[in-house]
């Protein structure tokens, strides 16, 4: 542990892990954290967080500055970050999914084609007189 180190734990500074900065952060969406972060230069460690998620942690000095940006409104958080945007609502609201019909419509046609000149082929070799008694000497 360094000097500024022990600087910053005394100050009351530190890192925070995301969970602590989600709630200095209520605007931001949890998914969001990292990219919001990263856009207002918030420092990260590579160090391990306390609960060893595996989530970097954040400088607590930057997200401090950064949550007053974010309530001042000149935080860079794009719309579909916010918590409290109409984006977040949308994709936190269950949908079910979307059925496609599918049908004989004109993108399957190559497809059909393929199959039937296949499905001929086969036929085909089956029943010519000079399939070398393949199909004569096993039925033989």
């Amino acid at each position: 542990m360094g000097a500024a180190d022990e600087q910053d734990r005394q100050d009351g500074e530190g890192w925070l892990t995301k969970a602590e900065v989600q709630e200095l952060w209520p605007q931001v969406r949890a998914i969001s954290i990292t990219a919001v972060a990263r856009a207002n230069s918030v420092r990260t460690s590579a160090a391990l967080s306390q609960d060893l998620t595996g989530e970097p942690t954040y400088h607590a000095a930057d997200v401090r500055h950064v949550a007053a940006r974010i309530t001042r409104g000149e935080g860079r958080v794009a719309p579909w970050q916010r918590a409290d945007s109409d984006a977040a609502y949308d994709d936190a609201t269950p949908v079910p999914p979307v059925r496609h019909p599918v049908g004989w419509g004109a993108d399957n046609v190559p497809g059909l084609i393929l199959l039937a000149i296949i499905v001929g082929l086969v036929l085909w070799s089956l029943t010519s007189p000079d399939n070398h008694g393949t199909v004569t000497d096993f039925v033989r």
